[in-house]
């Protein structure tokens, strides 16, 4: 199965890809039930990966993952504009709740380098036909050449599985509020390369 890098003119395409694959997501729902509050922040957040030419999306247009790279940190795209644009997709209970989300998710975030999936997401109608180890398999070849640690945020429970069958160990489990569903923190050392 084949991957290639997802370019500027993709964003598009890589935005409606992940819009569906997380139409179910427990977090994103409990932040915004607006129809557009999805497609409104992978719009939003999507190109500040784009630079690291990390984020692929599946050659058949299946699935897309965004990572970021061990040499940058995580940046969120604060602007007068963006957060007007959430804001109006979220109301006030739910930008509060976004705006929870991300600083706890800063908070929790490893301060060693490591290579950071954002984002992976498949077509509901594509799930378990390894669209999503396809687009793992690319940067997880990266880390263990360059023996590089990987860190991602997990919100959904029946995904754990999916993610430990790539080397992932969940290292801890935080909710951004009492009301908010579980993210679980999850690590991957590097794996030997022969």
């Amino acid at each position: 199965m084949s991957i290639g890098i997802e370019v500027q003119q993709s964003k598009h395409r890589a935005v409606e890809i992940l819009d569906q694959a997380f139409h179910d997501d427990p977090v994103m729902n409990w932040m915004s039930s607006h129809p557009e509050f999805r497609r409104t922040f992978f719009s939003i957040t999507l190109p500040g990966f784009l630079a690291d030419g990390l984020t692929y999306i599946e050659a058949q247009g299946r699935g897309a993952a965004a990572w970021l790279g061990p040499q940058r940190k995580l940046d969120w795209p604060v602007t007068a504009s963006n957060l007007w644009q959430m804001y109006k997709v979220c109301g006030i209970r739910g930008f509060i709740r976004f705006g929870l989300s991300g600083f706890t998710t800063a908070k929790f975030h490893p301060g060693e380098p490591h290579y950071y999936l954002f984002l992976i997401g498949t077509l509901p109608e594509s799930k378990g036909q390894g669209v999503g180890s396809a687009l793992m398999a690319q940067v997880l070849r990266k880390c263990d050449d360059e023996n590089m640690p990987a860190y991602l945020e997990n919100s959904k429970r029946e995904n754990l599985a999916f993610y430990q069958g790539h080397g992932f160990e969940v290292v801890d489990k935080i909710q951004f509020a009492r009301s908010a569903p579980p993210v679980w923190l999850m690590w991957r050392e590097p794996r030997p390369t022969i």
